[in-house]
């Protein structure tokens, strides 16, 4: 399974997404690979502290990323392109309608309620942390449910 995360800037939502999906599933031994990227990503923004202090504090200690672009190659990569908001999904399924089959919002494709992930750039530190734990929470319910998937069709 190779997993899209899609934000705005690429140095929040979509960072965090990628980096603790990888860590869930080596944990739960899945073969699953990740990316992400953003709508208005330039690769020299920066990781804000707050992503880097809100992933450590879940075990995600080494956070190598430069923010890239969304891109037809990218979308193309991916089997499942989750983004952070709808109005993120909206704007990717205009931009590259090819790809909408596989475009969803990642908490309402988990099944959660209050879909949209707002962003916490240049909020505090607890804001990050709230913001990573609707991401987590988002994530171990979308393992959960392709791990459901597998069961049914016998993989």
């Amino acid at each position: 399974m190779k997993v899209l995360f899609i934000c705005t800037g690429n140095t929040c939502r979509s960072v965090m997404a990628e980096f603790m999906v990888k860590k869930l599933a080596q944990e739960k031994g899945l073969d699953w690979e990740a990316g992400s990227c953003g709508l208005a990503a330039e690769r020299y923004f920066q990781i804000p502290p707050g992503v880097r202090k809100a992933l450590k504090a879940v075990g995600v200690e080494a956070v190598s990323h430069v923010p890239q672009l969304a891109t037809r190659e990218l979308l193309a990569w991916a089997d499942l392109a989750l983004a952070m908001t709808q109005g993120h999904r909206e704007a990717l399924a205009g931009e590259f309608p090819e790809f909408e089959r596989k475009l969803h919002v990642l908490r309402a494709y988990a099944g959660l309620p209050d879909p949209d992930i707002e962003d916490p750039i240049g909020q505090p530190d607890p804001v990050y942390a709230a913001c990573r734990d609707r991401i987590r929470e988002a994530l171990e319910a979308l393992i959960a449910r392709e791990q459901k998937a597998e069961a049914k069709e016998g993989k």
